[in-house]
């Protein structure tokens, strides 16, 4: 019985423990108003306040506030070795698609901050937000494992056709490597360099011929493919060339009894040649209803457009 009461007030505790402290009442500003480090111990974690009418939102601030500790510290720009070259992967979005991952990644992290603190005075609400850093660390590490398994199979591949994806798998692990290493105190080491990759690029063919004839397809599944093909390092012909690539979509109407919408499964062929013989095949197929024809294929733009990107390389064409 005697251990039973003990365990039931140390949960007591630890249950009370997660709650913010409330100082509402209290007559002197606590420290950690302005000074967060004044109830933090910064070498286990990373602290900031928040201000603001309510204590919801003097929390959400705190937290931003929080996030924004890892951009302040960060100094590099996802442009700044590529900005002289307007052909490289670097151009078309993928600057983009890495801070939006970067994104994701924070709000994550912030998933696991502790609101440790409230504190009111003269209508206005304080809050101490607090991220562990050992726990940070490990879901960064844990995206970090990901990208290094990715990159690794693209890097053994290498292959033209992949370099956008190497560098976006690249850039998105560097600039979370800089996030893991405020936490965490050091970096983790590169699978790959980023000059061994542009080592890599600049030793490829640079304008090697390559016919690409289109069959019926939208205007932006070839727009998709001329941009890869290009910073794959390959000069886009008419007439024949060594290395061609075809493309093809099938459109068939399913039976759909709703009124005002229409069912259409989309076939995408590509094809590699290579000497006027056909080496690779890919297809891939998409369902999706729309209003019409042309409703339905904007559905399944991402769809191809990331099966492109992806299995392009599954053409073999270095």
């Amino acid at each position: 019985m005697k251990n039973i009461l003990i365990l039931l007030i140390l949960s007591s505790c630890s249950f009370f423990q997660q709650r913010p402290n409330l100082s509402e009442n209290s007559l002197e500003v606590p420290k950690w108003v302005y000074s967060p480090y004044e109830s933090c111990n910064e070498e286990l974690e990373l602290c900031a306040t928040g201000e603001a009418k309510s204590f919801s939102e003097a929390d959400a601030q705190a937290r931003n506030n929080l996030a924004s500790i890892f951009e302040v510290k960060i100094k590099s720009d996802l442009s700044v070795q590529t900005s002289s070259n307007q052909n490289s992967p670097w151009h078309n979005g993928l600057r983009q698609e890495v801070q939006h991952s970067l994104d994701q990644s924070i709000e994550q992290i912030l998933e696991v901050v502790q609101i440790r603190y409230h504190f009111k005075q003269d209508g206005l609400s304080y809050a101490l937000a607090a991220l562990d850093r050992v726990k940070a660390s490990e879901l960064i590490a844990k995206r970090m494992d990901k990208l290094d398994e990715e990159l690794r199979i693209l890097w053994k591949r290498k292959s033209r056709t992949t370099l956008r994806t190497t560098f976006r798998v690249f850039l998105e692990r560097e600039k979370l490597n800089e996030r893991y290493s405020i936490v965490a105190g050091a970096p983790r080491p590169e699978v790959v360099s980023f000059s061994e990759i542009m080592k890599w690029r600049d030793s490829r063919p640079v304008g090697e011929p390559l016919a690409l004839r289109i069959g019926q397809a939208p205007e932006w599944m070839e727009l998709k493919l001329k941009e890869i093909l290009t910073e794959a390092g390959f000069k886009i012909v008419h007439g024949d060339a060594k290395k061609a690539v075809s493309l093809n979509v099938e459109s068939i109407k399913e039976f759909l009894n709703v009124e005002g919408f229409e069912k259409y499964t989309f076939t995408m062929h590509l094809a590699s040649f290579e000497n006027g013989e056909k080496r690779k095949v890919l297809s891939a197929s998409e369902t999706v209803t729309g209003r019409n024809q042309g409703d339905a294929l904007l559905k399944v733009r991402s769809f191809f457009n990331d099966y492109i990107e992806k299995h392009l390389s599954d053409l073999h064409l270095d």
